[in-house]
């Protein structure tokens, strides 16, 4: 009896200490999925089906058409749509194909600067070389449609004069800066390009497709901004180097986590959709917050990533809706599918599908910004840096200048230092006292100075203190200044 006794308890106690597992199990389960729903690699299994659909869809097409927007998703997930997958036997692939419509001008609208924009993104996502295709050079006619307003024009060419026209559009100026950093390019004139896309923000944080234009200024209140454009603006912000701590950046931000539905999708145009879902996605990924964090996520842990994947149909396409609507039906929808592949890229990289492209490209972009300074010359790769940073930047006809003398205004601007603020020249000593200053306070003598830059590798060859420092030695010298600071 006592064996039996024993025997009972310690099953008893199994028991218990079992059921006190599955329970932990259970509610372990249960808190990872109220996080994230799900993995990166089933992420990437669930694109793949995607990419088959593509695979097999375009395939019969001889690839005719993957170009523009599938090719952006496929270079998310590393697929090379100008390699031999993608490209038939006799050598026919979306990229040729969209070249022989670029020669004959077929979608490419003078009156669309969006034609070219969106031309360039798909050019790149094919690996092909945006300055000369088609015998176009896309870059510079993008580039060439910015006005003196700071807005990159709603066309390319006015009917009468041959000009860059229009200031309504806010998509052409918002993808005139995206095609042009997904070429490797920095942003010309990014202060007033900056400027002119938050004075069009609304009151309710968001963005709209069109400049609204009313006479009483109260009429502003009753705009309800639209999702896929307020993303949209979220990734022209990013690019220009604002981030999620920036203010418009996150009245941006409240406006769409406002507006989040409890599956985690969005609402846009009368619908739930799968492109919102994208657009957010990315524009999330540009100013560096996590579409599947926890700010993203319900409390049901859905986020945007889940509410888009809602959409996928068994053969991998996505379908615009999930019930009638309109003239809208459970089916495979061209855009649904396109964004939605690349809203996946996004979300699995965990980076900008743009930034992607911008990081290929711009080692290539360098070499055509200036016409008087290239890769080799003292103090390029330094002031490449400087410019990408919006710190230093070109003149209007193309030139660098690297011997000119580099202004205070414009030290002041890469110290981030007020007390250099007019369009003097400043020397040599005054160069070295004032990057010292960022290092150093204790000192109060050039000598001083001077023995520690010359200690820490800051000082280039042929300094002269009484001598203007010009715009390649100060690129120079700030590039070593931040690495001693782990900059």
């Amino acid at each position: 009896m006592l064996n039996k006794s024993k025997n009972k308890k310690g099953l008893n106690l199994a028991l218990v200490l079992l059921t006190i597992i599955l329970i932990f199990n259970l509610f372990t389960v249960s808190i990872y999925a109220q996080s994230v729903k799900i993995t990166k690699e089933e992420l990437r299994e669930i694109a793949q089906k995607t990419i088959d659909y593509y695979q097999d869809r375009y395939k019969e097409r001889e690839f005719k058409g993957i170009l523009d927007w599938p090719a952006f998703g496929l270079f998310g997930f590393e697929e090379d749509v100008s390699g031999e997958k993608w490209t038939t036997e006799d050598g026919k692939n979306g990229a040729y194909w969209r070249e022989q419509q670029v020669k004959e001008g077929i979608g490419l609208r003078s009156s669309a600067s969006t034609d070219y924009q969106r031309t360039i993104i798909g050019v790149c996502s094919a690996g092909k070389n945006p300055r000369d295709f088609g015998g176009i050079n896309l870059v510079e006619k993008v580039k060439s449609t910015l006005l003196p307003s700071g807005k990159f024009a709603d066309s390319l060419e006015d009917n009468t004069t041959g000009e860059p026209v229009g200031e309504d559009l806010i998509n052409a100026h918002i993808f005139g800066i995206i095609s042009l950093y997904c070429a490797g390019e920095p942003i010309p004139n990014r202060d007033k390009v900056l400027k002119w896309l938050v004075d069009k923000q609304h009151p309710d944080g968001g963005f709209t497709y069109d400049v609204k234009y009313f006479e009483d200024p109260e009429d502003y209140y009753l705009i309800d901004s639209d999702i896929d454009m307020t993303a949209s603006a979220l990734m022209a912000l990013g690019i220009l180097g604002e981030d999620q701590f920036n203010e418009v950046v996150q009245k941006a931000l409240n406006f769409l986590h406002e507006r989040q539905l409890d599956n985690g999708g969005f609402d846009s145009w009368g619908t739930i959709n799968p492109e919102s879902c994208s657009w957010v996605i990315l524009g999330l990924n540009s100013i560096g917050e996590n579409p599947v964090g926890e700010k993203w996520t319900k409390e049901n842990g859905n986020n945007p990533v889940t509410a888009m994947l809602e959409f996928q149909l068994e053969d991998g396409s996505f379908t615009h809706v999930l019930s009638k609507y309109g003239n809208y039906r459970i089916s495979s929808n061209a855009m649904a599918t396109e964004q939605g592949l690349y809203g996946m890229a996004s979300a699995y990289n965990e980076k900008s599908l743009f930034k992607m492209l911008h990081e290929k490209y711009r080692p290539e972009a360098e070499k055509h910004l200036f016409t008087d300074y290239k890769p080799g010359d003292f103090g390029f790769k330094e002031a490449m840096d400087l410019v990408y940073k919006y710190e230093l930047s070109g003149h209007l006809d193309g030139t660098f200048k690297p011997n000119d003398p580099i202004k205070k205004l414009e030290l002041g601007k890469i110290l981030s230092d007020e007390n250099y603020s007019t369009n003097e020249n400043i020397t040599g000593e005054e160069f070295i006292m004032a990057i010292i200053k960022n290092v150093n306070l204790e000192e109060n003598s050039f000598e001083g100075y001077f023995k520690l830059a010359h200690e820490k590798g800051f000082v280039y060859e042929n300094f002269n203190p009484n001598k203007p420092v010009t715009r390649a030695q100060c690129a120079w010298s700030i590039k070593r200044l931040r690495e001693s600071q782990g900059l």
